[in-house]
């Protein structure tokens, strides 16, 4: 499966239809994204990406656990909520800081250009409009786009969301 499957648009649409009649957003993106663009790098050491910028990279447990939380006490939202985000916005540069201390190993994050990476995916057999879309998410997170955080999420789970770190040493466990 490729990085293309986890848009961050699908996101905010589970968590809004979960979430009934509350309209709640989840601005970031699913952390299993940022880990399956780590995929390969996370043995090669090596991480090639575009240019991008601070992005709040949430895990799907922790959109589980709000949902739940909300549906469980009705009436908790009626209307407009503030974004169920992490509580931190991460860069690629962060996340590969993050993979080399989870993995005991060095993960060295390259940038590459927009064209070497649509070069990079359609050589994985991505189709060019979800390489499009992969682009213009890069080119969002470059200007800000996602790197809205809010304490929300931690408020209604009762906890810290679960860290990149958490997510990567699972991962790297075979869980």
């Amino acid at each position: 499966m490729s990085p293309a499957a986890d848009v961050w648009s699908a996101s905010a649409r589970s968590a809004k239809r979960l979430l009934d009649n509350s309209d709640a957003e989840n601005l970031g993106f699913y952390a299993a994204s940022a880990v399956r663009f780590l995929g390969p790098a996370l043995s090669t050491g090596r991480l090639a990406l575009p240019a991008d910028g601070p992005v709040s990279w949430t895990a799907h447990a922790d959109l589980a656990d709000v949902a739940a939380a909300v549906l469980a006490d009705e009436g908790a939202f009626d209307g407009p909520t503030p974004p169920l985000t992490a509580p931190h916005a991460l860069t690629f540069d962060d996340i590969a800081a993050i993979a080399s201390e989870a993995a005991g190993r060095t993960t060295t994050r390259t940038t590459v250009s927009d064209d070497r990476f649509r070069e990079q995916m359609a050589g994985q057999g991505v189709p060019a409009d979800a390489v499009d879309g992969l682009l213009s998410i890069f080119a969002a997170a470059r200007v800000g786009e996602f790197a809205a955080v809010d304490p929300t999420l931690a408020t209604l789970i009762g906890r810290e969301p679960v860290t990149m770190g958490a997510l990567l040493r699972e991962r790297l466990s075979g869980g």
